[in-house]
């Protein structure tokens, strides 16, 4: 049912990727907006009519979920914006913004339903409620239902952080009136103080799930590292290009949907100029075309048929693949000149280590090595946690 709901308002044309994705997020916006004012009006009528605390506060919750449909509308419009001067990765980034104030709207409702759930505890007031609004309420919760699941299967279709938060946010709301439901009920049997006990679980609940979506959308902000699915997908395509003996250093940067990958690229040594600009072409095309996704590659050469570099990779391989200190060990290369001897290699290390195991691992190395090969300096290249 979903999938035909959307094909008819948001067909998917010949347009980009993103552009749908703007047309999918634009479009629950506006249902959550339309379906958010329809309720808005009807539980504020209720609440008035009745004269009933919890069903107005409710109501004003409603009223924030407008509010943060709104948001959602902004949010995906930001993200339409084409790159320009002043924002050279586009606008992306904006649905994490509107993400980060529906979270707080969450957690300002969650407050006011404190202090309202509080004051109806402390002083609880008899409130006699027709049985025609609270099955009218109960027709909200499913309406609120089933737009939170439409809303889910709308952020699973286009992977958006923003619809999952405003399904969440519709979610809450259906459940707050769940429990205005059982306080009317308990309030019509002579238990008024119901109404202030449940508006505070509401309260509690809307609270936390504010902070969850915050903390997502402050970790998509400050910059998450890719998902080791994402990090072996590169690795994978990467290693498939002719010529290419190694990945390493790969760096995800995300904006929005918008990616920009850099990679490492290890070569012989041997290829000329042409022919390592061809890789590298290669290597971009691919990448583009497999994960839409703007690549940046490096190219690093190296000398697989140097008999020293391959015993040193066997001694480093032998000794080393196994620890769980070191998840990747490349770009070995051998200097040997009248005045130098050097090893030369780079290693990632597992994330969580502190400086000093970084250090001791990479000492732990070098003796290792020295033992091994008398006479060579050992120059060990770590690289930043963000490289994979």
């Amino acid at each position: 049912m979903f999938d035909s709901i959307t094909d008819r308002f948001v067909p998917n044309t010949k347009e980009s990727a993103q552009t749908y994705r703007n047309k999918i997020g634009i479009f629950q916006g506006w249902v959550s907006l339309l379906v958010n004012s329809l309720l808005f009006g009807l539980k504020l009528v209720i609440g008035l009519m009745v004269g009933a605390v919890s069903v107005i506060a409710d109501a004003v919750h409603t009223l924030s979920d407008v509010v943060s449909s709104g948001v959602v509308i902004w949010g995906f419009k930001q993200a339409e914006k084409p790159a320009d001067v002043e924002h050279p990765y586009g606008h992306g980034r904006a649905e994490y913004i509107a993400t980060l104030i529906i979270a707080v709207l969450l957690v300002v409702a969650g407050i006011e339903f404190i202090e309202t759930s509080i004051d109806r505890i402390r002083n609880p007031q008899a409130v006699t409620a027709k049985w025609w609004m609270v099955v009218l309420i109960g027709f909200t919760i499913l309406l609120k239902e089933l737009t939170a699941r439409y809303a889910e299967f709308l952020s699973s279709k286009i992977a958006s952080g923003t619809l999952h938060a405003d399904a969440w946010h519709h979610r809450t709301d259906a459940i707050s009136s769940l429990l205005v439901i059982a306080a009317l009920i308990a309030g019509n049997y002579g238990y008024p103080a119901v109404d202030g006990w449940a508006g505070l679980g509401v309260s509690l609940f809307l609270i936390y799930t504010g902070f969850e979506i915050a903390k997502n959308a402050m970790d998509e902000l400050i910059g998450k590292p890719p998902t080791t699915e994402e990090v072996e997908s590169i690795r994978q395509i990467i290693m498939e290009v002719n010529g290419v003996l190694g990945v390493h250093d790969i760096i995800v940067h995300s904006y929005g949907h918008d990616k920009f990958v850099s990679v490492h690229v290890e070569i012989d040594a041997e290829k000329t100029t042409a022919e390592s600009h061809d890789i590298s072409e290669e290597v971009e095309e691919k990448l583009e075309k497999a994960l839409g996704v703007e690549p940046t590659v490096h190219m690093d050469p190296v000398q697989p048929g140097n008999p020293l570099v391959q015993e040193v990779q066997s001694f480093l391989n032998h000794n080393w693949n196994g620890d769980e200190r070191i998840t990747d060990i490349h770009d070995i290369r051998v200097v040997q000149t009248e005045n130098h001897h050097v090893i030369l290699f780079g290693i990632n290390v597992r994330s969580g280590m502190t400086q000093a195991q970084i250090v001791e691992c990479c000492q732990e190395m070098e003796r290792g090595l020295q033992e091994k090969f008398a006479g060579y300096e050992v120059n060990i290249k770590v690289s930043p946690l963000h490289r994979f």
